[in-house]
């Protein structure tokens, strides 16, 4: 029945591949057959973290950069609800993954209630699901948004660090090796910020994933 209502709205919303845009299969993959070819790519980038004494290194890891025509489709993704998207996404997100026993656990960044009000879903945490779905871990919503900052997007890298504080909280995490994940990572102080949280919450390790990073930061 799903393949059914899935060949319908292609027929009137022609899928296109989830990487490059281009006509794609109706399939669960949502990629045409050359990026389906491609290797995974991997992106990576380090942050540093200070944890009281303790200093840390936050690495985070993404399928592909953050530019055309894939900010498109996150675009479609996030603000547009195109949610079949998460699972495709989450399988890209899963193929960059070495090891999925080197985490206990995927925990998604929470967006405020408000938010959740005003786009009806939660982006990062049905990526976390997809992903737990395809790796077998644990999806656990072990961070919470305590208070609901600004947009990040116009707004330079340090008042995004600033923006950011204070707008997470983690009760127990105590022990645990953490995946962390987002749809998108820029500046990074929202990753930064949740990973903090989360050491002072007993984390042992946190790293995280993402559908797309930006290489260096883009708002000085």
């Amino acid at each position: 029945m799903n393949d059914f209502l899935n060949r319908i709205l292609a027929f009137f919303f022609p899928p296109r591949c989830l990487l490059c845009g281009r006509p794609a299969p109706v399939d669960a993959d949502f990629l045409c057959a050359d990026c389906a070819a491609r290797p995974a790519e991997r992106v990576y980038r380090y942050f540093a973290l200070r944890v009281g004494r303790e200093r840390y290194t936050l690495e985070c890891r993404a399928p592909m950069r953050y530019r055309e025509p894939f900010r498109t489709t996150l675009w479609r993704f996030k603000f547009q609800g195109e949610t079949s998207l998460a699972a495709p996404l989450a399988g890209q997100m899963a193929r960059i993954l070495d090891e999925a026993q080197a985490y206990d656990c995927i925990v998604p960044v929470p967006i405020s209630a408000e938010r959740l009000r005003a786009r009806g879903y939660d982006q990062s945490l049905l990526l976390a699901e997809a992903l737990a779905d395809k790796t077998g871990l644990p999806c656990r919503s072990l961070l919470r948004k305590v208070r609901d900052n600004r947009t990040q997007h116009r707004l330079t890298a340090k008042e995004r660090a600033e923006n950011v504080r204070g707008a997470y909280a983690c009760e127990d995490a105590a022990g645990l090796r953490v995946l962390l994940v987002d749809d998108i990572v820029t500046t990074g102080a929202t990753a930064r910020e949740c990973a903090v949280q989360l050491y002072r919450a007993g984390a042992a390790s946190v790293q995280c994933v993402c559908c797309a990073l930006v290489e260096h930061d883009s708002t000085q």
